[in-house]
Parts: structure tokens; sequence; C-alpha cells
């Protein structure tokens, strides 16, 4: 059973959505969307780490339970989501990490385990990138 690295882009702002903060920080059941998403992620076997990317502008992570959790690395997001990504690519690249990665919304955290492992298992059965689509 292989191990993943999950890299969840949290940058945006969410303007669409016309809140007083951006939509992965706003409350649901009383913590932040992006709380909920990471936690998923982590309860997930095959995950060990959680890497999120935010932006140099953001001041709510830091008030978060992911801010001194130990599986939950803070990188720089970029000015669009590929930057994002990218940045947080190049973090691991820092430490030559050679798995398999993850990337994953930071506002869907209403996903089911289920599916991760679908995903996983065709992506060890296959070595293409894979994507599975927001139903």
């Amino acid at each position: 059973m292989n191990k993943y690295i999950a890299i969840v882009p949290a940058a945006g702002i969410g303007s669409r959505m016309q809140a007083d903060k951006p939509k992965q920080y706003l409350s649901l059941l009383g913590k932040t969307i992006l709380e909920h998403t990471v936690e998923r992620l982590l309860s997930h076997p095959q995950i060990d780490e959680v890497i999120v990317a935010i932006s140099a502008s953001d001041d709510y992570f830091s008030q978060t339970s992911l801010s001194d959790n130990p599986k939950v690395t803070q990188v720089l997001g970029g000015k669009e989501r590929c930057d994002t990504v990218l940045n947080a690519l190049e973090h691991l690249n820092q430490y030559s990490y050679q798995g398999k990665v993850l990337v994953h919304d930071a506002a869907r955290p209403n996903f089911q385990l289920n599916d991760l492992t679908n995903l996983m298992e065709k992506a060890e059965a296959h070595s293409v990138g894979l994507f599975l689509p927001v139903r």
C-alpha cells in the first residue's frame, strides 16, 4: 500500500462567494471548510501529509487547528491556481520526494473516502495522471 501526499491549493479568495473572508475559511459545523477538507484527507490511511498552499496575505490559516498539526505543511501559494500547485510541488522537490501526489480543492470537504481509495487504486495500476470530477 503506497503512501501519498495531498496538496490543497488554498490561496484563492473566493470572490464569487462575496463573503467577508475566503470561502475555505467560512465556518461549517464549528470548523473552517479548510479544516474539514484537510482532516478528511488525513483520515485516509494512505495519506501521510497534506501540504496547504496559502496566499502571502492570508491572515486566517494561523488561527486554525491546522497551523500546528505536524502532518500539515504550509507553503506559499501563487497568483493563479496552477502557480499554487507548482509551488507545493517544488516544495516536495526540495526533499527529493518520489511518491504519489494528490491535489484536492480546499473548499470541497464532502468527498467519500472510498472514492479516494478507488482513485489511488487506479493510480497504482497506471503510470499516468488521473482525476475524479466533482459530482
